[in-house]
C-alpha cells in the first residue's frame, strides 16, 4: 500500500472514531482560563533556547544556576523541579535540537561535562560526549531530510556521522542565525546578501542540491522562522519582505511575501505555534498596534496580547505539556518575580487537551486527525501539539497518549 493510501486510510479511521465519539450526549466540556505561572525561583541570567527531551523541558542560556542551585548553562524542568545536565557547559548555551535520541546542544562553549566539545555537543540522558567541533558560536540548529544541521557564524553545515561539512557560506553579513524546514526545503534566514554566490538577501532555500533566493529576500536581518498555517514566518529586524512594507514579521506563502497586519514596533527573536495561534517574542511593546510587551499571539488575522506580557526580552519559546513555556531576559510579570522563565497556560493541564478547553474529549481527537503523520514538527509548534511525544512526528505513538488521557476534565 502506497504512503498516500496509508495516509488516507489512517485519517478514515481517526475521523470515524470521531464519529462515534461526538455522538455522545449529556456531557459538559471543560472551562478554563490561561494565565501566567512561575517555574520556581528560575534562572540567574537570561535564557536563549529551549526544547524538550524526554518529557522534561530544556532550557540553555547564560545562566549558571538554575532553581538556586548549579547548572551551568542548561538545566531541566521536569514539571516540578530544575535539575543540571551533569556539570553542563563552560559556555553560553543558544541553539538546542534531538537527533538520533540524543540532546544536541550548540554555542559558544568549549567542554561539556568536562569532555572537549567545541561549539556543539550532545548529551544521551546520562552523560555528555563530543559531536566533531564547530568553528565558530552555533547559532541554530535543525534537522533536514533526516540530517542534523547547524547555523555556525555564516555558514550552514550539515553533520555526516563524522565531520561537519558546508551546506552554503553566507557572505556580506553577520551570518546566518535561523533554521527551519518549509515545503521539503532547508530555509536559512540571518543577515547576508548572498549564499554561496547566489544573491539572497537575508534568507535563501535550499533544495537539497542548489541555494536559491525567496522572491527578493528581506530587507534586514532575519532572526527566528516558523511554520504556521502552511506559509513560512520570519522575524527580525526588518521594514522590508519582497516589495511589501512588513514590521519586523513576514509570511511566504511559497511564491511571493505578505505581511501580518502592521507587524511590531521592535525586533522579534523568537516563534512558534501554540494553541492554533502564532506566538511571537522579542523585545516589542506593540503588535499590530496593541500593547504587547515582549509577547504577542496572531490568530491568521489579528495581534492580541498574552495577558499582561513580558517585562523584557523574549528570546525563546516553546510548547511543553499543554503549556507555552517563554524564557528570555525578563525578571517580573507585573508585580511578580519570575527571573527569566514564564509558563503561559492551565492550573490544570491534560495530555492531549490540544484546544485547551480544560477537556480530552471529541474536538481534541478531531485536531489530532488535521495534523496525522506530520513531519518537521519543532518548526510548527510540535504540529500544533500534536506531537505529543517530541519526536518530530505524528504517528500511533502519539495516538496512545491522547488516548490514554481519554475523557479527562469531560464531567458527565
Amino acid at each position: 500500500m502506497s504512503k498516500c493510501l496509508k495516509r488516507v486510510n489512517y485519517r478514515l479511521i481517526v475521523i470515524s472514531i470521531i464519529t462515534i465519539l461526538s455522538a455522545k450526549n449529556g456531557l459538559i466540556f471543560g472551562q478554563c482560563n490561561f494565565e501566567w505561572g512561575t517555574a520556581n525561583s528560575g534562572m540567574n541570567n537570561y535564557i536563549l533556547a529551549m526544547t524538550v527531551y524526554k518529557g522534561e523541558l530544556i532550557a540553555g542560556g547564560a545562566f549558571t544556576q538554575a532553581d538556586g542551585g548549579n547548572a551551568k548553562y542548561i538545566a531541566r524542568w521536569n514539571g516540578a523541579a530544575w535539575q543540571p545536565l551533569g556539570s553542563g557547559t563552560n559556555g553560553i548555551v543558544s541553539a538546542l535540537t534531538v537527533y538520533n535520541g540524543d540532546l544536541i546542544v550548540g554555542g559558544n562553549f568549549s567542554m561539556a561535562g568536562g569532555v572537549f566539545t567545541n561549539k556543539v555537543a550532545r548529551w544521551n540522558g546520562n552523560t555528555w560526549s563530543s559531536i566533531g567541533s564547530e568553528s565558530f558560536m552555533v547559532g541554530d540548529l535543525t534537522l533536514y531530510d533526516g540530517e542534523l544541521i547547524a547555523a555556525s557564524f555564516n555558514a550552514a553545515d550539515q553533520w555526516d556521522g563524522s565531520n561537519w561539512l558546508h551546506l552554503g557560506i553566507a557572505s556580506d553579513g553577520w551570518g546566518i542565525g535561523a533554521l527551519t524546514v518549509y515545503n521539503g526545503e532547508l530555509i536559512a534566514g540571518g543577515g547576508f546578501t548572498a549564499i554561496d554566490n547566489t544573491d539572497a538577501n537575508s534568507i535563501a532555500a535550499w533544495n537539497g542540491s542548489n541555494w536559491n533566493p525567496m522572491g527578493n529576500g528581506i530587507s534586514g536581518s532575519v532572526h527566528e522562522l516558523a511554520v504556521y498555517n502552511g506559509e513560512l514566518i520570519a522575524g527580525g529586524l526588518f521594514t522590508k519582505a519582497g516589495n511589501i512594507t512588513s514590521n519586523n514579521i513576514a509570511r511566504w506563502n511559497g511564491s511571493s511575501w505578505q505581511t501580518l497586519g502592521s507587524g511590531t514596533n521592535d525586533i522579534i527573536k523568537a516563534l512558534t505555534v501554540y494553541n492554533g495561534e502564532l506566538i511571537a517574542g522579542g523585545s516589542f511593546t506593540k503588535a499590530g498596534g496593541i500593547d504587547c510587551i515582549g509577547i504577542a499571539r496572531w490568530n491568521g488575522s489579528t495581534w492580541q496580547p498574552l495577558g499582561s506580557g513580558l517585562g523584557s526580552t523574549v528570546y525563546a519559546l516553546t510548547e511543553y505539556n499543554g503549556s507555552l513555556a517563554a524564557g528570555g531576559s525578563f525578571i517580573t510579570v507585573g508585580d511578580v518575580s519570575f527571573n527569566r522563565i514564564a509558563i503561559w497556560g492551565l492550573s490544570d493541564v491534560y495530555a492531549g487537551d490540544l484546544n485547551h478547553d480544560c477537556a480530552v474529549d471529541w474536538s481534541d481527537l478531531e485536531w489530532f486527525a488535521e495534523h496525522w503523520m506530520e513531519s518537521d514538527c519543532q518548526s510548527s509548534g510540535w504540529c500544533y501539539e500534536a506531537d505529543l511525544n517530541y519526536d518530530f512526528k505524528t504517528d500511533f505513538k502519539d495516538f496512545a497518549i491522547l488516548a490514554d488521557h481519554w475523557l479527562e476534565g469531560v464531567n458527565p
